[in-house]
């Protein structure tokens, strides 16, 4: 994709079934965080209290130690068959919808070790199901916060039955509140509402505080307590469809742009040939910087992140991979089948976005050089087989995770 693919603003036409995740609210103490909320940090919520993965599960792939492993982030993501049916038929598989079923708790955990920077495995996720017998689930803290008003959900408050990046026939965000906004804790109080809230005396109910007043109150709760040696701070994520309404402002070459040859020592008219090819070349402060401008896969993922520099995730189950720098080999041709279901295929799912280094390093949390990522892309069983459930009917399988590191001077 080209510079000029942008100057059209063919971005701004196109529909993304992408949905981008963000930093919102730290967690705070008192907040009951449940398997159904999606957050960065902190620690995991296992799908049953006594029901954790195998402590080979929770190894590093590198060290084979768990005592450096943290958490970076844990989505709630359920799956259904009507999700599942197509993914399977475009990986040309036999439909196989046994261990699918919406109703059932699913989650990815995505740890990071912090001793094994760069290296294979140091990076993992895991997958993990909860077989329900019913649909009724357990409000989530952004749920209590988006709907704790006299009891009743707020018109627009998520549907925690369904995968909260669930895009299926279209669905509307379910993060996404009445007034349209995907914030769960962003204000919906505007000046007709007060001036048609009933008092109190009138109507003999309690008056209800609005979203912004929420909001307040739970800023002013007091951040949860970690240890830094073992977890980082947490957040509460929201979540939006992506858009590509606000063009970002580039780093362009203006066309009137020249140069002053005589300000450069170049010898001879080889240097002076190669540079009226290449004007970057023969700079070596700007190799690197020449190398990612001739990656036109570096380059599409920071047109495309532009639009939206906060994100922190992208979630497009059975997608495409924003990938963020070129490799030798088709990564997704060589991505493994599952080693405990052999006759299925893996399928994209998520990816962990580097804006995700920036709020896990802050207050002092920096790990040196192991935050080092491009992007962390996660694939995982388009069966979505788990080999064994254990007697809360929660079972853990490893997927499988690839990394594009940031590159090094």
């Amino acid at each position: 994709m080209s510079m000029s693919d942008f100057e059209d603003d063919s971005y701004n036409k196109k529909k993304s079934e992408v949905y981008l995740a963000y930093v919102d609210a730290p967690i705070k103490q008192g907040d009951d965080v449940t398997i159904e909320d999606t957050f960065v940090g902190s620690k995991p919520v296992w799908l049953h209290p006594e029901s954790q993965p195998d402590d080979k599960l929770l190894e590093c792939g590198s060290c084979h130690s768990r005592d450096n492993m943290r958490l970076l982030m844990q989505a709630f993501a359920p799956v259904d068959q009507e999700q599942m049916e197509p993914i399977q038929d475009r990986l040309q598989m036999n439909r196989m919808m046994k261990y699918i079923d919406g109703n059932d708790d699913r989650v990815l955990y995505v740890f990071m070790c912090t001793k094994c920077h760069r290296k294979t495995g140091s990076i993992k996720c895991i997958r993990g199901v909860k077989r329900n017998a019913s649909t009724t689930t357990t409000a989530s803290t952004q749920q209590k916060l988006d709907s704790a008003t006299g009891g009743d959900a707020l018109p627009g408050a998520k549907d925690f039955k369904i995968n909260p990046f669930d895009i299926s026939g279209g669905a509307a965000n379910p993060f996404a509140s009445a007034s349209g906004s995907a914030n769960p804790f962003a204000s919906t109080a505007t000046s007709t509402e007060s001036a048609t809230t009933t008092a109190p005396e009138q109507s003999g109910k309690t008056e209800e505080p609005s979203k912004k007043v929420l909001r307040k109150l739970h800023d002013e709760k007091k951040d949860m307590e970690y240890d830094n040696s073992h977890e980082f701070k947490g957040y509460l994520l929201y979540v939006e469809q992506e858009t590509f309404q606000n063009k970002p402002d580039h780093l362009k070459l203006p066309k009137n742009l020249k140069i002053d040859k005589e300000a450069l020592e170049l010898t001879g008219e080889t240097e002076l040939e190669d540079l009226e090819r290449d004007p970057v070349k023969l700079d070596p402060r700007t190799e690197k910087l020449s190398q990612f401008l001739d990656d036109d896969v570096f380059q599409k993922f920071q047109e495309v992140v532009g639009y939206n520099p906060l994100q922190v995730l992208r979630y497009d189950l059975g997608g495409k991979p924003l990938y963020y720098a070129a490799t030798k080999v088709d990564l997704e041709s060589v991505i493994p089948k599952p080693g405990f279901n052999p006759s299925s295929k893996r399928t994209f799912e998520m990816q962990l976005m580097p804006k995700l280094i920036l709020d896990l390093e802050k207050d002092g949390q920096a790990v040196a050089e192991g935050m080092e990522w491009g992007t962390i892309l996660v694939f995982t069983d388009a069966e979505n087989y788990t080999p064994k459930f254990d007697d809360n009917n929660v079972g853990y399988v490893e997927e499988c995770v690839r990394v594009q590191w940031e590159a090094r001077t």
